[in-house]
């Protein structure tokens, strides 16, 4: 054994690894040649025994004096093991780089190794470098694509807006078509720039998930509704059908989940020619063999089928991947990028989530999407209706899966007695049925597109029929089928409607309102037709052929005004009196903004640049101001930052035409109030007005007294009708006060009740929603303070001639 220890310390003394032994104090009692060269220590002989400082202060306490402590504490045997590196300088002045290894070996013996680690410290070095290198081409990269971001969005916001102002013109047929072309060719352009972006942020690491709570319900029909009016125009049905299950608000990124929602439905819209397209939502706990979610116990799964032209397996399997697309013909005939899917599925990595597709049978597709499902800390409290759990529900349709949708929303607010039927027919036999039994039905869903029998004739049929039309009807209207409005408040056949797909939100509203008092109609079923000459359709007989609805019953286009001059009229209701500061270089965006904010009513004071913005500030009272962020002489950062210094407080939105993630940090940073992304649409600006226009007594009209935009909307935009509604109401309200008074004076509780319900029913009817607000509060509490309450509606009734005044109606 001894040989053998012998033979090992010769090895180690020829060995051309340094190494050193060191007693109980951290002195060197041996060590080899090359351990004396490289820390330069000397003594008797190579394994001589020499007076030498120890280790800590050989080494340590020269180069690493922060590691000494740690050295103590390994000395002191709280360690067997201690190791650090320190640097020396070779025979040309470059450094180079070594490593201490010490062991305990014995109870006062310790032994050291010591290693050259220049090679890898190099090569650290230059990965280090490289990374560094990398970062800054990234970030050269994605200031590059910001700034071409910037160049190209800036044209395309002149080609939308004013491809938008121009369709808001008198044009032909041909015009039309051609305004449309190219407001649909700009958009498709911007979704290619921004899924350029977004494929070059997943690229780089740069695509960023929120953590945010929301509803999800909501997110999911609002992202439905974006391309349900393009299914209708095809002739497609669209159906969503959420779970109730899943809860009213989860953490996650609202923005995110609707990006791959939309891409997943606008793609079955795309690719289906007939049929229907369902989304589904669901919580469930994932498929182990398939689910990439293992830390979390539930999952929310959303699934879009169509019945369109389906897919092969092999293509399914490299359908997820950039710009991939089945064949050459499908983009000739759908078009697209091929981007959509690739980042989709992207998306769905970075929730923690998966995403794939599969057949649908007997035809289309089947993409579905699972992300972790985390309920949010603080759910809203539910909602309740006050309709009794007992009304009794009839749907009708012939697509049975909108009756099942259907079936289990009324089921989730607590409502089971529901029946269906999937014809006019079958409907009617229902209903007969159901009134003989004695237990008739309350509410019905109808169906407006049916066979044979549709809504519209339903209806005649049900209202002809003194023992069944009782029950409140309301129409179910494929989204983006104009007219149909207009037609129901013509006929006055429905108490309301409902667009398709059904959404869950819009079904609690018509429930809710539907459980309030009904509406006194009276001035509207005073008045005469408004045109005499419009044909109502009788209901038909069995034997007879059924009128033509569509074309008999419209609104005689000069009494009628387009979708357009209804969005115009509802802009100059937002800004009217409003003086607003627009502050942008490029002179055509600049002319844009300033005809948005005109047709919105208000005045528009311009600058060109930061500093006339300021100058404008100095010597102008602004309401608002929108500021472009790229100017000479001072940009809109600047200009901000000097606005909010001078205490100055007028909301300020920032006009950016840039990609950046970070945009919005900084202009909130230097005191603006929101951004409007480049390129922006005329309903970008109005969402805006609305929420940071100051409300202005003097300059701007007041909805509480009178809503003109909602009455311009529910009397189609006939003026004449309206004036004459006006002041049929105006005459009847006069004559309505007077009998409040005398009923005052005699204290009838039961006449002043009676009489406020008619003021406000009548009130409500011609959005005069202050006095309709008076009325209730009397009707609801005839034995209060009457009196003050009656100073305060003829006040109120005052205030609302003096509109109908200034509007031209009286």
């Amino acid at each position: 054994m001894s040989n053998i220890d012998n033979s090992a310390d010769d090895y180690l003394r020829r060995s051309r690894i340094p190494y050193l032994v060191l007693d109980e104090t951290g002195i060197p009692i041996e060590w080899n040649a090359y351990a004396e060269a490289l820390l330069s220590i000397s003594g008797e002989s190579p394994t001589g025994k020499g007076k030498l400082p120890s280790i800590r202060k050989l080494i340590l306490e020269r180069t690493h004096p922060g590691d000494t402590e740690k050295f103590d504490a390994f000395m002191a045997g709280e360690q067997d093991f201690f190791a650090y590196d320190f640097t020396r300088k070779n025979e040309t002045e470059d450094a180079s780089w070594y490593r201490m290894n010490v062991y305990r070996q014995e109870k006062n013996r310790f032994f050291a190794l010591i290693d050259d680690i220049t090679p890898q410290i190099i090569k650290e070095t230059h990965l280090i470098e490289a990374k560094e290198n990398a970062e800054k081409a990234s970030l050269n990269r994605s200031q590059f694509l910001a700034n071409i971001s910037h160049e190209i969005r800036t044209p395309i916001q002149t080609i939308i807006g004013m491809g938008e102002l121009l369709a808001d013109t008198e044009l032909d047929e041909e015009q039309t078509e051609y305004a449309r072309q190219v407001q649909f060719s700009a958009d498709v352009l911007l979704t290619l720039i921004n899924d350029i972006l977004d494929i070059s942020k997943v690229e780089v690491g740069k695509l960023k998930i929120e953590s945010i709570d929301f509803d999800p319900v909501d997110v999911i029909e609002r992202t439905v509704d974006l391309v349900s009016m393009e299914a209708y125009k095809k002739g497609l049905e669209v159906n969503i059908d959420i779970s109730s299950d899943i809860p009213a608000a989860i953490v996650g990124d609202p923005h995110r989940l609707q990006q791959v929602i939309l891409n997943l439905v606008k793609n079955a819209v795309k690719f289906t020619e007939s049929g229907e397209i369902l989304l589904r939502a669901f919580p469930g706990t994932g498929d182990p063999e398939r689910s990439s979610i293992s830390r979390l116990d539930q999952i929310l799964y959303v699934e879009v089928t169509d019945t369109g032209i389906g897919l092969e397996e092999a293509v399914m399997k490299k359908l997820f991947t950039d710009f991939f697309q089945a064949d050459r013909s499908t983009t000739r005939k759908y078009g697209g990028t091929g981007l959509g899917l690739s980042i989709s599925r992207n998306i769905v990595s970075l929730m923690g989530g998966k995403i794939g597709v599969s057949a649908n049978d007997p035809r289309g597709s089947r993409f579905w999407f699972e992300i972790p499902l985390i309920p949010a800390e603080t759910q809203p409290t539910p909602r309740k209706l006050l309709l009794s759990s007992q009304t009794r529900f009839l749907l009708v349709d012939d697509n049975p899966r909108t009756l099942d949708i259907l079936t289990g929303m009324l089921a989730a607010h607590g409502y089971y007695q529901v029946s269906r039927a999937d014809s006019g027919k079958q409907a009617l036999s229902l209903m007969h049925l159901s009134n003989h039994a004695g237990a008739p039905f309350n509410i019905l869903f109808i169906d407006m597109v049916m066979p044979d029998m549709d809504g519209w004739r339903l209806a005649a049929e049900i209202n002809k029929d003194p023992e069944i039309n009782h029950a409140q009807l309301y129409l179910m209207v494929p989204e983006g089928s104009f007219g149909a409005e207009a037609k129901m408040k013509l006929l006055d056949w429905f108490n309301g409607y409902l667009y398709k797909p059904i959404k869950r939100r819009l079904l609690y509203d018509l429930l809710r309102d539907h459980s309030q008092a009904s509406l006194d109609l009276e001035v509207l079923e005073e008045l005469e037709p408004v045109e005499d000459d419009v044909p109502i359709p009788e209901p038909y007989p069995n034997t007879a052929e059924p009128p033509d609805l569509a074309s008999s019953v419209i609104i005689q286009p000069q009494k009628s005004k387009p979708e357009s001059e209804t969005v115009a009229k509802y802009q100059e209701d937002i800004a009217a009196g409003l003086t607003i500061l627009v502050a942008e270089d490029h002179p055509v965006n600049r002319r844009l903004l300033v005809i948005f904010l005109e047709k919105a009513g208000a005045t528009v004071i311009q600058a060109v640049d930061g500093q006339e913005a300021i100058e404008a500030m100095q010597v102008n009272d602004i309401d608002l101001i929108f500021m472009d962020i790229q100017m000479p002489r001072k940009n809109g950062y600047e200009a901000a930052a000097w606005i909010r210094k001078k205490g100055i407080k007028t909301p300020i939105i920032a006009c950016t035409a840039s990609a950046q993630e970070n945009e919005r940090e900084k202009c909130l940073a230097c005191g603006m109030n929101e951004i409007l992304p480049k390129p922006f649409k005329r309903i970008d600006v109005s969402k805006l007005l609305t929420r940071f226009a100051p409300k202005k007594d003097k300059k701007q009209e007041d909805p509480l007294v009178f809503n003109s935009t909602q009455f311009f909307d529910i009397m189609m935009g006939d003026t004449d009708a309206m004036a004459s509604l006006a002041r049929e109401y105006t005459a009847q309200t006069d004559e309505h006060l007077k009998i409040l008074e005398i009923d005052l004076a005699e204290n009838n509780i039961s006449a002043i009740r009676a009489t406020a319900h008619l003021i406000k029913g009548s009130s409500l009817s011609i959005t005069a929603n202050r006095v309709a607000e008076i009325a209730e509060e009397i009707e609801l509490n005839p034995e209060g303070d009457i009196q003050i309450q009656v100073f305060r509606i003829h006040d109120a009734f005052i205030s609302l001639k003096k509109r109908f005044t200034q509007e031209g109606y009286i």
